[in-house]
């Protein structure tokens, strides 16, 4: 049987879809695929990530792919499917999670004691990256890995990016570890998610062939904290949930814009439980005006 794969057209992107459709053919032999590729509005619009309203853009017209047929299904950046799926939709399958965190790509010998300047055009990483390195200039910048990774050196001293993509790519790069407690990873980085037609069950019965509990369950607290939050690029939050098969437990933040942040950690058996308690704990912390001051002063930052 041979399925059609939606994706959107980066080398990323079609890395990823290839990742999706060798696990497929391992857990079903005798299946074949073909990438579809999808510009998106987020292919085509230069603006920094945080000037736009994220929801949906790198998203909505690959799933429409799927909605009318073009393919059967569609693989995404977990990070990039909003909380809410269009109307047939489902969220089908969470593969095997890759590391979530971050690291930074760097000039040989940066001194991060002193003043440098680092490129990225993530809220959550610009706010933590002036926590953990007082004297850093923090820029925007756009592109895709590749393009990114060719600024550094030049245009900056170094860009922070996901290690899931950097390994998905298979980049030999020079890049610096990042401490953890400081660089909590965007809600759903690193996992994979899988979109079909709710009432395509064949297709859903194949996809999920490749679920990873640990990985569903992770993807689940964080997406529950995401909607409690209604976080998105104008409002920057942290949540990474591990599972450890019988248990989650999560660490979350959301940021200031003045510098400074407040956290949150939970855990428990129920893993949407333990998003939807990490972000009420991050709401009454005080996360909800820091999300309208964001919002007012965004625009500053170009």
């Amino acid at each position: 049987m041979a399925y059609a794969v939606a994706a959107r057209g980066s080398r990323l992107s079609v890395a990823q879809a290839r990742l999706a459709m060798n696990m497929l053919k391992d857990a079903a032999p005798g299946v074949s695929f073909h990438i579809v590729t999808v510009t998106t509005r987020g292919d085509t619009d230069s603006r920094p990530m945080f000037a736009m309203d994220r929801r949906g853009i790198f998203e909505r017209e690959v799933n429409q792919a799927v909605a009318d047929g073009r393919a059967d299904f569609a693989v995404h950046s977990m990070k990039d499917v909003p909380n809410e799926m269009a109307p047939g939709l489902v969220l089908a399958c969470v593969p095997e999670r890759a590391d979530p965190y971050d690291t930074m790509v760097c000039r040989p010998n940066l001194d991060t004691g002193g003043r440098f300047v680092v490129g990225t055009s993530s809220l959550r990483r610009a706010a933590q990256a002036r926590l953990a390195f007082p004297e850093c200039e923090v820029r925007p910048i756009r592109g895709n890995v590749d393009t990114r990774v060719s600024k550094v050196g030049d245009t900056f001293d170094a860009v922070i990016l996901a290690r899931a993509g950097l390994g998905r790519l298979d980049l030999n790069v020079r890049t610096m570890d990042l401490p953890r407690d400081t660089f909590i990873p965007s809600p759903g980085q690193g996992a994979l998610a899988l979109v079909c037609r709710n009432d395509d069950q064949n297709m859903v019965s194949l996809l999920q062939t490749i679920q990873d509990g640990h990985a569903r369950a992770e993807a689940e607290a964080e997406r529950a904290l995401s909607r409690v939050l209604e976080s998105g690029c104008r409002f920057p939050v942290a949540a990474c949930a591990r599972h450890d098969g019988h248990m989650v437990r999560m660490r979350a933040a959301a940021y200031m814009t003045g510098g400074g942040a407040v956290h949150a950690e939970c855990s428990g058996t129920d893993p949407v439980s333990v998003g939807e308690e990490a972000g009420r704990i991050l709401l009454e912390s005080g996360a909800a005006s820091f999300a309208l001051k964001w919002r007012q002063d965004v625009e500053g930052w170009r």
